[in-house]
């Protein structure tokens, strides 16, 4: 039996949108022959940005979701913020390939869903660990 379902789910998912991301990364590096950096290239900078900007969220957000449902937390609360945490990671990487170096409004919503959803969750955590 699963101990940590709504983690494992959303580490799962987290884990298929890097593996696309990581292979849409490839791909232009392959295209534009740059084994290393972006060599200007708009495209594949912000390829490298929605990859990096995804293992610079994920640790965090997962951690605090395995740690509250470790603890006990109501899995019917916990699911939605992970779903959100979800599609706020995948609407930002889609929107930096979309708007580019310009903060449009996926990239907005995706990374305040984002900051929004980990707020919760750090409030959350500190308020079961105080309580």
């Amino acid at each position: 039996m699963m101990r940590l379902p709504v983690t494992a789910l959303a580490a799962a998912s987290l884990a298929l949108l890097l593996v696309l991301l990581t292979l849409h990364a490839v791909r232009l590096r392959g295209r534009y022959r740059m084994p290393f950096g972006d060599g200007g290239h708009l495209p594949l900078k912000m390829a490298i940005r929605a990859h990096a900007n995804l293992i610079e969220y994920m640790p965090i957000g997962l951690t605090l979701l395995a740690l509250l449902e470790g603890s006990g937390a109501p899995r019917a609360l916990l699911a939605p913020l992970a779903l959100v945490f979800v599609l706020a990671r995948l609407i930002h990487a889609f929107g930096l390939q979309r708007e580019g170096e310009r903060i449009g409004p996926l990239r907005s919503t995706g990374i305040l869903a984002t900051v929004a959803v980990l707020t919760v969750l750090a409030l959350w955590l500190v308020a079961r660990v105080v309580v």
